[in-house]
């Protein structure tokens, strides 16, 4: 006697949703071929948005990428997918490559839901582009916001969540005998001009601000204070830097950075024996939530004093990723030991943490 065939039974609508906003970008893109419904479902931006949400919160960092670019020609942005680079440091994968055809070098000065936003650097013209590499394409120029006779001391890159919008910031200054300094104020996807702000709170090169909680930041050691910009309200704020409690020891310089979606300041002492205190603002914008990390001798990393160290990822089971003297390096916050062997690859410069996503805007070309 036959057996009758089995007659398959689609899923809700709803379930093939929550399947496919855990997909990677990559099989997001394939998957529009699929129908016309899935097309309209993953092109539509409330799903596209979930996608970045539950993407960034992933504790597997499977669509979390290393980024960095090379000043040679042609100008490339390189990747390292994270995840295997914690699960196997010593071998890591091929990276992935987007190479970009323009005349003059462009740093990348910020990532935010998986666009980075690229900074032209040869004066005058300081234009900015957007590019998604995951989607393979790059946005047209902007317009130049100063002439020959300014130049440029800080920029940074943010989203504004309430009117979700892109922007960039430059912070300029005038070469002339009055050295004004403005602050100039990209929005992406609108009308092709810089807004200007007459007034910025510090007259000394602090260069990329870090993004978190809608606010671009920069440190300034020797007034023991934090420079704070609102991408949405487009104004400026001052905090306070934790306090040393170390009597001893003098601070040789500090550093923000931002882990877990915290901003934190480094602060790097020179004493008999070198090592880096790690402070993590619990709750953006309350100085007193500031709170004492981990503590890194320098030996844990290498054993000579080093000339630079960034802190650039946090793995959820406390594994921390560290650039040090264009090494790249993992260090176990449980055991106080930095990972071994050493992750040796070629890195270039402008070191960011990148998420792949769908996301776009309409001035693409």
């Amino acid at each position: 006697m036959l057996e009758a065939a089995a007659i398959p039974i689609p899923l809700p609508e709803e379930l093939i949703g929550e399947i496919l906003l855990r997909l990677p970008v990559r099989s997001l893109l394939q998957f529009k071929c699929v129908c016309k419904s899935w097309k309209i479902l993953i092109s539509g931006s409330h799903f596209i948005k979930s996608h970045v949400r539950i993407s960034t919160s992933d504790p597997t960092i499977t669509n979390q990428q290393l980024v960095f670019s090379f000043r040679k020609q042609p100008w490339e942005i390189v990747s390292y997918p994270l995840k295997p680079l914690f699960q196997d440091p010593s071998n890591p994968v091929k990276p992935g490559t987007f190479t970009y055809s323009e005349e003059s070098f462009h740093r990348i000065i910020g990532s935010c839901n998986g666009l980075l936003c690229l900074l032209d650097t040869f004066p005058p013209r300081c234009c900015v582009v957007l590019c998604n590499p995951s989607l393979r394409f790059i946005s047209k120029n902007s317009s130049e916001p100063i002439s020959k006779d300014w130049f440029m001391m800080n920029y940074g890159f943010g989203y504004d969540q309430v009117n979700d919008k892109y922007k960039v910031l430059l912070v300029v200054r005038c070469k002339k005998p009055d050295y004004q300094i403005l602050t100039k104020i990209y929005t992406f996807g609108q009308d092709d001009y810089w807004k200007t702000i007459p007034n910025y709170p510090y007259d000394d090169p602090l260069l990329i601000g870090k993004f978190v909680s809608g606010t671009l930041n920069w440190i300034v050691s020797h007034e023991n204070t934090i420079i704070s910009f609102d991408i949405q309200k487009e104004t400026y704020m001052k905090m306070l830097l934790p306090q040393n409690d170390s009597d001893n020891n003098v601070c040789k310089f500090q550093e923000l950075s931002v882990l877990s979606d915290c901003l934190c300041v480094s602060e790097y002492f020179d004493s008999q024996h070198f090592h880096l205190v790690l402070w993590m603002m619990k709750e953006y914008g309350v100085v007193e939530s500031f709170t004492k990390f981990m503590v890194i001798p320098y030996d844990k990393f290498i054993r000579n004093q080093p000339c630079s160290i960034k802190l650039f990822f946090i793995s959820e089971n406390g594994i921390l990723m560290v650039i040090m003297d264009s090494q790249l390096i993992l260090y176990n916050s449980n055991t106080a030991v930095a990972l071994d062997p050493l992750i040796t690859m070629k890195l270039g410069r402008d070191h960011h943490i990148y998420c792949e996503s769908l996301v776009s805007l309409p001035c693409y070309r």
